[in-house]
């Protein structure tokens, strides 16, 4: 007898098991859960502010360098003389002063370039000097001050230096061409000594020159530039040319950016053939060789014209008198400088057909252009996040690309999104954003896809969720509130929330700082055949390699087994994520699209769709309701229990 009743006890678990099993399709689930109350509010937005741009005031005291110089054409040589009036905008007490000498690790072919210090004396007395430390491996130069220098206050020296520009088509500064075939050009980037910039992370930012990202990082000041060269020379330079006089063999020359900036620069050449217009107020001029006159000719005008307007009217007022968009010798696109920017000779032996080279001159030229917004009149530390100002100024091309084309990407080669969903596949590489240029190099990470292509598209991932409008106000208000600052990540996020009226550490913290992108899975799901509820588990498989849980809107589709669309909707999924679907037929297929631009890691071939296929009746028995599983069991308890009394009868 206790045998048929283990008998009947095992059967009932047997029976109680697998309707179990059929009920519930069983998997671990990670316990993290995302709400998604704060996301949803999005898709019905209004602006809370209007921001129309103003015309840039600087506000504060800024330092005032006169910067003169003299160019020996024979040598590459310049003689120079800098006049510092520093004034401590810090709430230090300073001793001492460092100043980079950039040009001095700039690339070569046969001729290094190199700042050679001479002297440091007293502005009013030249027979007076002030020691100084050069540390050639640093390209740095200390100058050592006779008094304390409070904050909020001033000191003025005196400057003399010699530079030589290296040789060859390579940096950003160098002396290269020929004038058999009218192609020489003289280019001087960062070719006197430049103030490093104190600040409360870093203290001085004494970082040596970078080949990788740009390594400029400079407060913003008030400069004149004078410079003497031999006549014949034509002269491109930073801010407005105030005077001019003859001195026989050479002409002199004095520029005046008028508001402040965060450097100079100036190119000179023989054979520059000029165009220009007045554009808004400004004096727009481009400055080519004769050999690429087919390439610049009225297109190079047309395109910083256009660029200036669309910026200007975009993100808010371009102050100063002139822009200059002159042609370069350098293994790169392009480079810019406060009121100046170069745009590489090389474009049409790239190998290219016209009209693609055409193409990439406008796009160099209006991501340049852009950048007098993004790095000088909001500065930004390059180095430790050169990201920022590099990152709004590709999105803001595209844009450009946008406005006047109809397409954002219409100058991306390979579109960000599908080189960033493939990142990982092709390179097995983590892709964090906010990290520095030595973290890059550390962990590998390549500066030039994070900062040029992913930041960019995390940029337009934002405008997106935000719309056009909101983003855009967001810009101005950036712009409106930090022109002629220094700003980090975080003041740029924060216009953004006084936009919208809300938080975004949703968004930033992990698209700027997570080092994987998501990856979702389905991980588990309940389906009822009866009511037609869909109970569904999306799970992020990555989250565990990261600080913060992705958010984002995703499109679902449900289909039945003939493939026709049952169910759609945009979801939020915040992390690890659980939805209840009714559904108005009973499902095959439900699927997760990835299409415009929603972002995630995928393996090199993936489709762009995550496929969850719901097991049909004639495969196996569907999930039932809860009632009906209580029912049906009771009836085959029931069977169970008359057949083993009828055993036990037989037994007696």
């Amino acid at each position: 007898m206790k045998e048929i009743h283990y008998k009947f006890s095992r059967i009932v678990l047997v029976v109680l098991f697998v309707f179990s099993c059929v009920n519930f399709n069983f998997s671990i689930t990670n316990n993290i859960h995302g709400d998604g109350s704060w996301c949803e509010s999005f898709n019905n937005f209004s602006p809370l502010l209007t921001i129309t741009p103003k015309v840039a005031q600087p506000t504060g005291n800024f330092s005032d360098y006169n910067l003169s110089v003299v160019l020996d054409e024979a040598n590459s040589f310049i003689d120079g003389n800098l006049t510092v009036d520093f004034y401590n905008n810090d709430d230090i007490n300073f001793t001492k002063i460092p100043f980079h000498l950039y040009l001095s690790g700039m690339q070569y072919e046969t001729r290094p370039g190199i700042i050679e210090i001479v002297n440091v004396t007293d502005v009013n007395n030249f027979s007076i000097t002030l020691p100084f430390e050069v540390y050639s491996n640093q390209q740095i130069m200390w100058v050592n001050i006779s008094e304390k220098l409070e904050p909020q206050k001033r000191v003025q020296f005196n400057i003399q230096f010699n530079a030589t520009l290296p040789d060859g088509p390579i940096d950003r500064a160098n002396s290269h061409g020929s004038d058999p075939n009218k192609s020489r050009i003289y280019k001087s980037g960062s070719f006197y000594p430049i103030p490093c910039v104190y600040d409360n992370e870093d203290g001085w930012n004494i970082d040596s020159y970078l080949t990788t990202g740009d390594p400029f990082y400079f407060d913003m000041a008030y400069y004149n530039l004078f410079i003497e060269a031999p006549k014949g020379m034509i002269i491109a330079a930073t801010g407005n040319l105030e005077e001019k006089l003859d001195k026989g063999a050479t002409k002199w020359y004095h520029f005046n950016p008028i508001y402040p900036v965060r450097e100079v620069t100036f190119s000179a050449s023989r054979y520059f053939q000029v165009q220009s217009k007045i554009s808004n107020g400004v004096n727009v001029s481009t400055y080519f060789l004769p050999k690429d006159a087919y390439l610049w000719n009225n297109y190079a005008l047309n395109h910083a014209e256009d660029a200036l307007t669309l910026f200007n009217n975009t993100f808010g007022t371009y102050p100063y008198p002139t822009l200059n968009v002159v042609e370069e010798y350098t293994a790169f696109g392009g480079m810019e400088y406060p009121n100046q920017v170069y745009i590489s000779e090389a474009i049409d032996s790239w190998g290219y057909p016209l009209d693609v080279d055409r193409r990439l001159l406008e796009k160099i030229i209006a991501h340049e252009v852009c950048h007098q917004w993004w790095y000088n009149l909001i500065g930004n530390d390059e180095v430790d996040v050169g990201f920022l100002d590099e990152g709004l100024t590709c999105w803001s091309t595209d844009y450009y690309g946008e406005y006047y084309h109809g397409d954002w990407e219409f100058f991306q080669y390979t579109r960000y999104i599908d080189e960033v969903r493939v990142y990982y596949a092709e390179h097995g590489l983590s892709s964090k954003i906010n990290q520095t240029v030595y973290e890059c190099l550390a962990t590998d990470t390549d500066y030039y896809y994070v900062a040029y292509h992913k930041a960019p598209l995390i940029f337009e991932m934002l405008r997106q969720t935000l719309g056009l409008t909101d983003f855009l106000e967001g810009l101005k208000l950036y712009f409106e509130r930090h022109q002629f600052e220094i700003v980090l990540l975080s003041d740029l996020q924060q216009a953004f929330e006084d936009v919208v009226g809300q938080s975004l550490d949703w968004f930033f913290f992990p698209w700027f700082d997570n080092l994987y992108l998501p990856k979702y899975s389905f991980s588990e799901y309940i389906y009822s055949a009866t009511t037609k509820i869909l109970n569904l588990t999306i799970e992020d498989i990555n989250m565990p390699l990261n600080d913060y849980a992705y958010s984002q809107q995703v499109p679902l589709a449900v289909y039945d087994v003939s493939g026709y669309e049952i169910y759609s909707q945009d979801i939020w999924i915040n992390g690890t994520t659980e939805l209840s679907l009714n559904l108005s037929t009973n499902l095959f297929k439900v699927s997760l699209l990835y299409n415009n631009y929603v972002l995630v890691q995928l393996d090199i071939g993936d489709d762009l769709t995550l496929d969850l296929i719901i097991q049909s009746a004639e495969q196996a028995i569907l999930g039932y309701d809860i009632g009906i599983f209580i029912l049906l069991s009771a009836h085959l308890i029931g069977l169970l229990v008359v057949v083993v009394k009828r055993k036990v009868k037989k037994i007696k």
